[in-house]
């Protein structure tokens, strides 16, 4: 949850800043610089990767409705608890079987 904050605000940080630049742009001799630190973290590879997966999570992705997560997870616990059970009984005749062939010799 603190990693998702901080992202957003980096976000925002970022727009604003950018978005300042844009509406006060002096004539050229008085541009300002935007400072080593900014320039950096822009352009570092981790802070563009969480940007970016922040952006994608938040716009493209669609998230299922609660109706909808709630029957996919009764889906997949059913399925996991049947394949568990097979997979019990399977263990158990073959532990069975091979009790029987031991015992013979």
């Amino acid at each position: 949850m603190f990693v998702h904050g901080s992202v957003k605000q980096m976000a925002n940080n970022i727009a604003e800043n950018e978005g300042r630049e844009r509406e006060n742009s002096p004539a050229k001799s008085e541009t300002k610089q935007p400072s080593g630190q900014w320039k950096r973290l822009r352009n570092s590879r981790a802070v563009a990767f969480l940007l970016e997966s922040y952006r994608e999570l938040r716009y493209k992705v669609t998230w299922p409705t609660f109706q909808e997560a709630r029957s996919m997870t009764i889906i997949v616990t059913s399925f996991s608890a049947a394949v568990s059970a097979f997979l019990t009984l399977e263990d158990t005749g073959l532990f069975k079987l091979f009790q029987l062939i031991t015992r013979g010799k």
